[in-house]
């Protein structure tokens, strides 16, 4: 058997014992995971359905002196935008799977000891970088090419052409990731950390300065320029991108046009080849040196724990809870992976801020402040329930086999629990609650709704933090230390789902509260507006208890009993 072989063997015979292990869990859990995952994929579909049915039924517009169909100009071009937008985030959660997978996996340690050649483990990576960086791709894709089917009356050779031109299309981004990975590995160790930030500083605003004028060229009008909106929507295509490529498969396949549909598939498989051939050439250059960058760097000389900044700012905290606090934010804070992702996470929120304009102020845009105040909420509830998901479900499992040092400290285990809670709800509420606050003031809410707005969106962080510990302590992975991979287990699956149910039941009943005239006239009550803000908060503040209560009870109960 050939090393890739080997290599592709164990993989799969690991990902086999995975699937073999969902049978040992609760068939609750799997049947919640299940059904909510049917349940969001049904959501997607629906809204993509609509919102390209929509563009569809656009009737014909002028573009210079011909006339021409909206829907024939525009289809492509969303489809373009959308290949555009996962192309760059499909290399940004690669290149941060790569580092975990290169520099982090502990198989990494030992195939560095055996004589498979570097060129061959850069295959064997890539194939798993691409193939978990693209799966969550394929599922929340695979609604919006099906709508698109329908909307388009596409034939159904659309979708095995779609496979087809997904398989190159996920490998470039992913090789991109990977050589990211290992350049970054190979220099950020060597530079100063005053240098990193500066650049970090360089770069935040050289994108806010590259990319606002764009984003606020486009203005809200009671008219539409079908011009103007061709040439900005235009901006996302290029001959020299993959997304584009694999848009105009799609166009061309609705088309039943082979030609095109030929010419775009070779590029795709052309370039994942090509790419996969550089990135082996760049891991024959750089693995061992990365390693080595990163096993030696210099640390210079670390102050004690006890002489930071945040100890002293957590003096009011009582000693246990303290030291514990500083030892989860040191650790963040040590994981390149973990920071990193929040990084970018927090650069998008910036660029979501600084784009926001003031609604307009007359009588006809009355009717958008409901919808405005419901778009900011959702907003920054899956905020806190991405942060909750991907940074806080992990802590407890994070612990790993040092948990027993934690089990020997004269404290109750129950009280680690609290603890990365009122952790998890302190950070949550912070970026959350500034995002709604800041957001809601940019985008001129009236103080009622921006008050409704920012209860809701504080006690979400409250629940939301409670539902990701509870759940992680009621379901740890103590023997795996990466962060990634414990989230994607049924664990964090199972957290993700019920935190998108909070989501959705909070957002609906403080869309009631906002818009209470109207329900109470087609509910014909005769309650007063405050009257129906302040049940709306109760119930709110009740679905919020539940929320806390219930995981937070069931985590407490297995992690006392738990054995290490």
């Amino acid at each position: 058997m050939s090393p890739l072989a080997a290599i592709f063997t164990a993989e799969a015979r690991r990902l086999e014992h995975a699937i073999a292990g969902v049978r040992r869990e609760s068939r609750l859990k799997v049947a919640v995971v299940v059904v909510g995952m049917v349940l969001l994929w049904v959501a997607v579909f629906a809204l993509a359905w609509g919102g390209l049915h929509a563009i569809d039924r656009f009737g014909v517009g002028m573009v210079g002196d011909a006339a021409v169909s909206i829907s024939e100009v525009m289809m492509p071009r969303v489809l373009g935008i959308a290949a555009l937008v996962l192309q760059v985030m499909l290399v940004l959660s690669c290149a941060l799977l790569a580092f975990q997978s290169y520099f982090r996996s502990a198989e990494m340690r030992l195939l560095l000891g055996t004589p498979v050649p570097l060129r061959v483990l850069s295959l064997a990576k890539l194939a798993e970088v691409a193939f978990f960086g693209a799966w969550s791709a394929a599922y929340l894709g695979s609604p919006v090419l099906l709508a698109y089917g329908l909307v388009r009356h596409a034939p159904w050779t659309l979708y095995p052409t779609a496979l087809v031109a997904f398989l190159p299309f996920v490998v470039i981004p992913a090789a991109l990731g990977c050589m990211l990975a290992l350049g970054a590995a190979r220099l950020v160790p060597r530079l100063p950390h005053r240098w990193l930030v500066a650049g970090a500083v360089v770069l935040v605003v050289a994108a806010v300065v590259l990319v606002r004028p764009r984003l606020q060229e486009t203005r809200f009008r009671e008219t539409v320029d079908l011009g103007r909106l061709v040439e900005l929507s235009g901006r996302a295509h290029s001959p020299y991108l993959p997304s584009t490529w694999f848009a105009e498969t799609l166009v061309a396949a609705t088309r039943s046009d082979r030609a095109t549909v030929g010419f775009n598939l070779a590029m795709l498989t052309a370039n994942a080849t090509f790419a996969g051939w550089l990135l082996g050439g760049v891991t024959q250059a750089t693995l061992l040196g990365a390693w080595s960058a990163l096993a030696s760097r210099a640390t210079g000389r670390r102050r004690t724990a006890g002489r930071g900044w945040l100890p002293r700012l957590l003096v009011g905290l009582p000693a246990p809870q303290r030291w514990l606090v500083v030892k989860d934010v040191l650790q963040f804070a040590r994981d390149p992976a973990q920071w990193s992702q929040a990084a970018i996470f927090f650069g998008v929120l910036a660029l979501y801020v600084a784009n926001m304009r003031t609604t307009p102020k007359a009588v006809s845009a009355l009717m958008w402040q409901g919808w405005i105040t419901l778009l900011n909420t959702m907003a920054s509830l899956l905020v806190a329930a991405t942060l909750t998901t991907r940074f806080v479900f992990p802590l407890v499992s994070l612990e790993g086999r040092r948990f027993w040092l934690l089990s020997l400290a004269p404290l109750p285990r129950r009280s680690i629990i609290w603890q990365k809670l009122w952790l998890s709800t302190v950070a949550t509420a912070v970026v959350t609650g500034g995002l709604a606050l800041l957001s809601g003031w940019r985008l001129g809410l009236p103080p009622v709704s921006l008050g409704v707005s920012l209860l809701t969106v504080l006690a979400a962080s409250l629940a939301l933090s409670a539902l990701a510990v509870g759940l992680g302590a009621t379901y740890p992975n103590f023997s795996e230390e990466n962060p990634g991979r414990i989230v994607s287990g049924l664990g964090g699956t199972l957290c993700f789902m019920l935190s998108l149910g909070y989501v959705s039941l909070a957002a609906t009943v403080q869309t009631v509260a906002l818009r209470w005239a109207d329900v109470a006239r087609r509910w014909g009550l005769d309650w007063s507006a405050a009257t129906g803000i302040a049940v709306c908060v109760a119930a709110v503040l009740g679905l919020t208890a539940l929320t806390t209560w219930l995981p937070l009870r069931a985590g407490i109960r297995n992690l006392e009993h738990v054995e290490m």
